[in-house]
């Protein structure tokens, strides 16, 4: 009886071992390619200024936004895309230096000003953490490089508006919404951790000069994933 057990259960063991390994072998198939697969990190910017349109410039008008950069300010998009040969209709933009740091600078001398939209985007070998700079207040007045370690917070840039001519009758509102994304590269499933930057916000049109603004910062955790 004990002969006869032994060889039903070889008959049933050798069948479920040839089915574990053709499981492990499809596992193994399927999962080969992300366990060598690299995926650089992404550095994208969105820059969105709404309301200009139909302000009218005095000479010379000009608008500038904070750059996506490190905790030490180097830049994670570079001067050549941030001011290359795409350029916004109606304007021309420029990486310049001001009181407070580089910022991105968008000038024109049209008449009446129109609205800004431009994506900029770019891949970097580098991971770590990112923000919008310049950076005016943290809060509890800590360091840059303090904040940036967080998980969620806001802080204060400074964004910058000149050259319109003051309308008339009500002041209608000027909208900066700017986007930063950076980060999420992937090396053998484990995936990096997601800065982003965001900043949603209004100012009166018939305002001039450099405006502080909030901007909201969040890190995604990576860790274990599949693209």
């Amino acid at each position: 009886m004990d002969e006869k057990h032994q060889k039903t259960g070889k008959t049933i063991l050798i069948p479920l071992a040839a089915i574990s390994l053709l499981i492990a072998a499809t596992l193994l198939l399927l999962l080969a390619p992300a366990l060598v697969e690299t995926t650089l990190p992404n550095n994208a910017y969105a820059v969105r200024i709404t309301g200009l349109s139909g302000l009218a410039v005095n000479g010379t008008a000009t608008v500038m936004v904070p750059i996506p950069a490190n905790a030490e300010g180097e830049p994670a998009i570079s001067e050549r895309v941030l001011a290359g040969d795409r350029q916004p209709s109606g304007w021309q933009a420029a990486v310049r230096e001001t009181p407070y740091g580089k910022m991105l600078a968008f000038t024109t001398t049209e008449g009446y000003a129109p609205d800004i939209f431009i994506p900029f985007g770019e891949f970097e070998t580098k991971e770590e953490p990112r923000l919008l700079v310049p950076v005016l207040a943290t809060p509890d007045n800590s360091t840059v490089a303090e904040f940036s370690r967080l998980s969620s917070g806001t802080y204060t840039t400074v964004v910058f508006l000149d050259g319109f001519v003051p309308p008339q009758g009500e002041a209608a509102p000027v909208s900066f919404s700017l986007e930063y994304r950076g980060g999420g590269g992937m090396k053998h499933l484990v995936k990096d951790d997601t800065w982003t930057a965001t900043v949603d916000t209004a100012v009166s049109s018939t305002e001039s000069g450099f405006l502080p603004v909030p901007v909201e910062y969040r890190v995604i955790e990576g860790g274990i994933g599949f693209q």
